[in-house]
């Protein structure tokens, strides 16, 4: 796998602090997350029905990539279809996302007129109080309001910056990318193969994929690299294969 050189080392340091950070705390609840990711990605890549797929998925794994990175692509591209209804409103209608803002917009106000000081502290007994009684502390209601305001106002540039009205499509930059950054090269064989194999269709080949990349991905590159990096970035924080 391709490592993190010069000024990305102290982006990847904060990514391996986060993960470890998040093993350590599902450890102190009894999960070991590595040995769970590790046989989901082995699950997955059992599923995989054809001979060509399955070496697909390991050759890619011995030049560089991270089998659980992988299994999440694959699962991300089995589920496509139920979330396209989803991003299609995302990044749909400018019309609807206005008026989704605007309306968590004043609900995020009204709130935090009404309840004023308590929409202004993360007091952790407060908080214990109100989970006690199963409701959300006011200042986290307040906080999550505005994350998804901000959310829509991202699609709103996605769609506009972009003009990407297809999951399936950001799902093959996706996995083109992170598979060039692990790797150093693109694969279109190999990530062609699987695409054929999990979403279609099946007469997609290395040359269809290349043909994508070369209308495609630059355009995509622009606004999403930095979901790619984060992927790398994660997958370099697992250290290597067990």
């Amino acid at each position: 796998m391709a490592e993190p050189k010069g000024s990305e080392q102290n982006g990847q340091k904060d990514v391996q602090k986060l993960w470890n950070t998040y093993l350590e705390i599902h450890r102190a609840k009894g999960f070991n997350l590595d040995q769970l990711y590790a046989e989901l990605a082995a699950e997955e890549a059992r599923k995989l029905t054809s001979p060509g797929a399955r070496e697909d998925f390991a050759n890619l794994c011995n030049d560089g990539c991270k089998a659980q990175v992988l299994a999440l692509m694959v699962t991300l591209f089995r589920h496509s279809p139920r979330l396209e209804a989803f991003w299609t409103s995302i990044v749909g209608p400018a019309k609807n996302r206005q008026k989704t803002t605007r309306t968590l917009t004043k609900a995020a106000g009204a709130l935090n007129e009404l309840f004023g000081r308590l929409t202004g502290t993360e007091d952790e007994e407060l908080n214990r109080k109100f989970a006690q009684i199963g409701r959300i502390p006011p200042a986290r209601l307040v906080s999550e309001l505005r994350f998804y305001i901000r959310f829509v106002n991202a699609a709103e540039l996605i769609a506009a910056d972009t003009g990407n009205s297809s999951l399936r499509e950001l799902l093959k930059y996706i996995l083109s990318g992170y598979v060039k950054r692990a790797t150093g090269r693109f694969h279109d064989n190999n990530v062609s193969g699987l695409i054929a194999e999990i979403s279609g269709p099946v007469e997609y080949n290395e040359f269809a994929h290349r043909m994508w990349r070369t209308r495609n991905y630059k355009r995509l590159e622009k606004h999403f690299s930095g979901l790619v990096e984060l992927l790398f970035g994660v997958s370099v924080a697992m250290g290597p294969a067990a």
